[in-house]
């Protein structure tokens, strides 16, 4: 029941983020306990072997699945779609990593995220002049009036390092450096399909309401064996 109560929270967090910006779907990975052996005990010198029995499951780990979401134009400068990594950010805990590429100019001149963050270019904390005209292109240049004046900094898991949940769109992980593809007037959006989920969602409730009625009668039968015993000693 746990590991279905856990399957439904993660599903329950991948909907509630399904319009959320270079959103990454979760997914619970169950994992089996021991097999017991069960045996019929005739007598002490001839037990019947009957088979193997579960003793249950549990959630081994939840996994970010990094696949791509689909992208949209925009109309906004400073929105961009970082295709091949995250982008590196600067916040109280270090430097932590995002595919929200919604962008804005905060009140100290600063590119960073909308929740705040400072985006980080090879050069540290980029300043943008107030008023420039900013471009962005392919390459991760940041190109003001004309002038480059940084390159953005994308990075990418690590040997398939986990990615690491930390909350507003942010998630650390071991970070490769890579040569950055950026699309301006794009936004990548959450790779959760709604439907999917939904179903999963039914599937999860469903396995947790069979389990709980398992519980119930098993507590019904103990129920009654003690009842019973009571009245007959």
């Amino acid at each position: 029941m746990l590991a279905e109560l856990a399957r439904v929270n993660t599903i329950s967090n991948n909907l509630a983020n399904s319009v959320t910006v270079g959103y990454k779907r979760s997914q619970t990975v169950n994992r089996s306990f021991p097999e017991v052996l069960l045996y019929k005990l005739y007598n002490r010198q001839n037990p019947l072997p009957l088979g193997f029995t579960g003793t249950g499951a549990y959630i081994d780990e939840v996994v970010t699945l990094n696949i791509p979401g689909n992208y949209v134009p925009s109309e906004n400068p400073l929105d961009i779609a970082i295709k091949n990594g995250y982008l590196v950010v600067d916040t109280p805990l270090g430097e932590r990593f995002t595919k929200n590429g919604q962008l804005v100019i905060n009140s100290d001149g600063y590119l960073s995220t909308v929740d705040g963050y400072t985006v980080l270019g090879t050069r540290g904390p980029i300043r943008i002049q107030q008023g420039g005209s900013i471009v962005f292109s392919s390459a991760g240049e940041v190109i003001v009036d004309g002038q480059v004046i940084d390159t953005l900094r994308v990075v990418t898991p690590q040997g398939g390092d986990a990615i690491e949940k930390i909350g507003e769109n942010l998630v650390n992980f071991t970070p490769q450096p890579v040569q950055p593809e950026i699309e301006q007037y794009a936004l990548e959006l959450s790779n959760v399909n709604v439907v999917r989920e939904m179903v999963e969602l039914i599937s999860a409730y469903r396995a947790y309401e069979a389990n709980q009625k398992v519980v119930q009668a098993e507590d019904g039968i103990t129920d009654r064996l003690i009842s019973d015993l009571g009245r007959f000693a």
